[in-house]
């Protein structure tokens, strides 16, 4: 399963540079083996099958962007440890000896950034789940259906209903799909003033996810969303700044790229460092020991990572020595030649133990609140420090990914602790089930993403490799010194203090402001019609019915909905 979902996985994120997840079908199918033909099993069990089968280590999006790259754009190069020569490339040539040095350094670079990011989050993971608001919607669900098939009764029959019924709309949704009839997208745009947005995504499973997380998220995601493509952008166009091309992602795409994205990314990122000095202001004033529901900022998190790796003499040693390792290999490599190799070292340092946290909690608390996880932050953390400094080339826009700890796993480890009532699994029992899931899919990847590329191409029809364009738009920009409209500083520094004002004094949620700027449009509308039914169903039937029945029913919905939305993307675009 691990093998097949990632696979998936890595056509999607090639093509369209998203991803899904598929606890929900390896927990059914794994019911199916271990309880009914086998004749029993336990949480653990169904737990430890669930965690593995998602645990996915691809390098298809990375491997492809290099092949991409190197395929289409004149001026980019790379050093033979990533990739091999031009000449290989062009021709398409396979032989392994070409191929040995750049998969070898993909491994270590995973391994360490991987093993880094266990070291962290072992040591954050209570302090994280402690926050009522890291809910982890996704796995909320998944865990809340290893609850089900195991407790039996009603409970397994309320989430096969909602399945079925998920499964059954979307599946009439798409299917006018393949003779070119859309009913997955409404789009009302036309009927507005110029530069107005309201294009609604149709799915089950984005409601589902907007019913799942904080109601205070879903609803700020709505406002947020709903000022920014009917207050805001008809308004840019009045003025000349966006050009009203009738495409609303189009429109969307430069809205974010020239507007949006810098007091977006400030909300996200500098407004949780503010959060920190705003919570310590607001306890001295109002001598209060909890403010803002005991929610803790960067510096304070900060902070409990250092205690904790005082503490522990084994996660230090390991900390230590492998900083150490990326250290040495960043000033022998130089990957960011030609400038001197100190830069190198100076930057490791950086990444490891600053920008490499700030972004591990920047994706952890969006995933946990939002459901979703985007990788904007890396923008501001990485590329703008490397363009600032002077470097205008492109091997190091691709390096820093592996001079930092793995920000991603938090999503994968972190929930299964906090729901272990329902999963029964022990932090160790994570961590093996990871590697066993981590090892076959990064064998796997390699070859599955160099067979496509050579016998399909990439930027075909069949693969249309939109995932692989916008990244090559964006790096070849800042390897070339234009980076005039990714971030705009007065925003970002306005959007960071906005934002941890709002979230301390009113009930907006930070994170729910910022990714409202951020989502495309269509999916503003489904995630706050999801907030509202649940503040709606918490009021008539009380807050219990949520647990009791309502995220029973949404587990069912989302997981049926999202897996037949991707089947029918691919089978879409494979017709």
């Amino acid at each position: 399963m691990a093998l097949i979902f990632s696979a998936i996985n890595g056509y999607l994120s090639i093509n369209m540079g998203w991803n899904f997840g598929y606890g929900a079908v390896a927990v059914m199918i794994g019911y199916s083996l271990f309880h009914r033909v086998q004749g029993g099993s336990c949480r653990r069990e169904l737990s430890f099958l669930l965690i593995t089968s998602v645990s996915h280590m691809g390098v298809y999006q990375t491997l492809g962007f290099i092949l991409y790259m190197l395929e289409t754009e004149p001026l980019a190069s790379y050093p033979p440890w990533i990739a091999p020569p031009a000449e290989v490339i062009q021709a398409k040539d396979l032989s392994l000896q070409h191929w040995v040095t750049p998969i070898a350094f993909l491994l270590a670079g995973l391994t360490i950034s991987l093993i880094a990011g266990l070291i962290y989050y072992t040591v954050l993971r209570d302090e994280l789940n402690r926050s009522p608001r890291m809910v982890w919607p996704t796995q909320s669900a998944t865990t809340k259906l290893v609850d089900a098939c195991m407790t039996g009764g009603g409970s397994a029959r309320l989430v096969a209903v909602s399945a079925a019924v998920g499964f059954t709309v979307t599946l009439l949704q798409h299917l006018p799909t393949l003779w070119g009839l859309d009913l997955t997208t409404l789009d009302l745009s036309g009927l507005l003033p110029p530069g107005c947005i309201l294009a609604i995504s149709l799915s089950l499973g984005f409601a589902s996810i907007g019913y799942i997380i904080s109601p205070r998220t879903s609803l700020s995601l709505l406002t947020s969303g709903m000022i920014s493509y009917l207050v805001v952008t008809p308004a840019l166009v009045r003025r000349g700044l966006l050009e009203p091309t009738g495409d609303v992602m189009a429109l969307y795409q430069d809205y974010m790229m020239n507007f949006s994205m810098g007091p977006a990314i400030g909300i996200l990122l500098l407004g949780g460092i503010l959060l920190s000095v705003v919570v310590v202001a607001k306890n001295r004033l109002t001598k209060t020991e909890n403010p803002n529901n005991g929610e803790k900022g960067y510096l304070e998190l900060y902070k409990v990572l250092i205690q904790g790796l005082l503490r522990n003499k084994k996660y230090l040693a390991a900390t230590l020595g492998i900083f150490t390792l990326l250290a040495s290999l960043a000033y022998a490599l130089n990957p960011f030649a030609p400038l001197p190799p100190v830069f190198a070292v100076a930057f490791t340092a950086y990444s490891f133990f600053v920008a490499g946290f700030m972004e591990a909690i920047f994706v952890s608390k969006m995933t946990a609140e939002t459901g979703m996880g985007m990788g904007v932050s890396s923008i501001l953390l990485y590329d703008l420090p490397i363009f600032t400094a002077g470097y205008r080339a492109f091997t190091g826009y691709f390096i820093h990914p592996y001079l930092r700890p793995n920000p991603w796993l938090g999503g994968g480890t972190l929930p299964y602790i906090k729901y272990r009532e329902e999963t029964r699994v022990s932090w160790r029992d994570i961590i093996t089930a990871k590697v066993i899931g981590w090892v076959p899919t990064f064998l796997f990847s390699i070859p599955f993403t160099l067979v496509l590329w050579k016998y399909v191409g990439f930027g075909t029809p069949m693969m249309p490799a939109v995932g692989l364009i916008q990244s090559k738009v964006y790096v070849t920009m800042l390897a070339t010194g234009d980076v005039s409209t990714v971030l705009n500083p007065w925003t970002f520094l306005a959007g960071g203090v906005i934002g941890a004002l709002l979230e301390v004094f009113t009930p907006i949620s930070m994170m729910g402001l910022g990714m409202g700027l951020l989502f495309p449009p269509h999916y503003i509308i489904p995630f706050g019609v999801g907030g509202i039914i649940r503040l709606a169903t918490e009021r008539r039937y009380g807050k219990e019915f949520y647990e009791e029945k309502g995220r029973l029913i949404v587990t069912g919905l989302m997981a049926s909905s999202l897996i037949v939305q991707v089947a029918m993307t691919i089978l879409v675009n494979l017709l």
